[in-house]
């Protein structure tokens, strides 16, 4: 008997699962959002609302281990976005020697400031290590009930269609590039000057479509070049091919998927009700994608 894996659930819609059981009830609630979540979870969720109200709406929270020494923990927590805050960079270093001084000031003996001890604080604070980045577009304020809005909708449609896992969908493009030289090379030491030498084509891009349905199975890929005819070169089996004058997907190119990969997923040949989750890019949702979708018995899912 294979083990049930196991599942997170984030802070927002552990809220919302609450809030619903409150409503209709335990049970009503378990049949609504899974299982899971099970009528059990439900009933201990419940009992963390207050926890839960107090926590961001995007974390998974209440799992693993508390922390040994949490007063620690909130100084160096507030240590680190001090730092942060004033464009300092903090390393993990930087964070295991500032906890050992402060250990030492709070008088704790039997503390072990280890890289292992670094790497659980960090996630339970919500820390990663980051690359240094411009300034980043902020995410506006309504996304997280969006989020859960069209995760509830997901729900509802596959309850309402009794759509099987192999036929809920999802495709995705992928810009990219011919060649992606590497900017680190190994050279002899004291070296001014690292060239390093590339074919010329890593500003000639390409698109990648990769789709796959819910139940795992992986659909053929679809390569679109940018270029007016076929390349002569034979194609490994398989792989579907696409030309246009941009590199970029469009109409036809979405007809060919439907034709050529969508059609490959199990149901697809017998055109049994499918959903198919995909974003708002312009070829996906024009009128006549949609269209070329109906015939196909096809239910959008466009994500907001």
């Amino acid at each position: 008997m294979s083990k049930q894996k196991r599942c997170t659930y984030k802070v927002g819609f552990k809220l919302e699962v609450i809030k619903y059981a409150k409503e209709h009830g335990n049970r009503a609630a378990e049949r609504q959002f899974g299982p899971p979540p099970s009528e059990k979870m439900i009933r201990e969720w419940r009992k963390q609302e207050d926890q839960l109200q107090k926590l961001e709406k995007s974390k998974h929270t209440l799992c693993g281990h508390a922390a040994k020494w949490p007063e620690l923990e909130v100084d160096i927590k507030e240590w680190i976005t001090h730092h942060r805050e004033n464009g300092f960079l903090v390393s993990t270093k930087m964070i295991i020697n500032k906890a050992k001084l402060i250990a030492v000031e709070k008088g704790i003996q039997n503390f072990t400031s280890s890289p292992s001890w670094c790497y659980r604080f960090m996630k339970r604070s919500g820390l990663a290590m980051r690359t240094k980045t411009k300034i980043a577009q902020k995410m506006p304020k309504e996304y997280e009930e969006k989020i859960l809005s069209f995760h509830k909708f997901l729900i509802d449609a596959r309850k309402k269609n009794q759509f099987e896992l192999s036929q809920i969908g999802n495709m995705d493009e992928v810009p990219l590039t011919f060649d992606v030289p590497s900017n680190r090379t190994v050279d002899h030491k004291g070296a001014k000057t690292r060239t390093v030498k590339t074919s010329g084509y890593e500003k000639t891009h390409y698109t990648l479509v990769l789709s796959c349905c819910a139940d795992g199975t992986k659909l053929p890929p679809i390569l679109i070049f940018k270029r007016k005819t076929f390349p002569k070169e034979a194609i490994p089996r398989g792989v579907v091919v696409h030309v246009h004058d941009k590199g970029w997907m469009d109409e036809k190119g979405m007809r060919l998927w439907i034709e050529k990969v969508w059609s490959k997923h199990p149901g697809g040949l017998l055109k049994k009700p499918s959903l198919l989750v995909l974003d708002q890019f312009r070829a996906h949702i024009t009128d006549t994608t949609k269209k070329n979708f109906r015939e196909v018995k096809t239910h959008l899912a466009v994500i907001p």
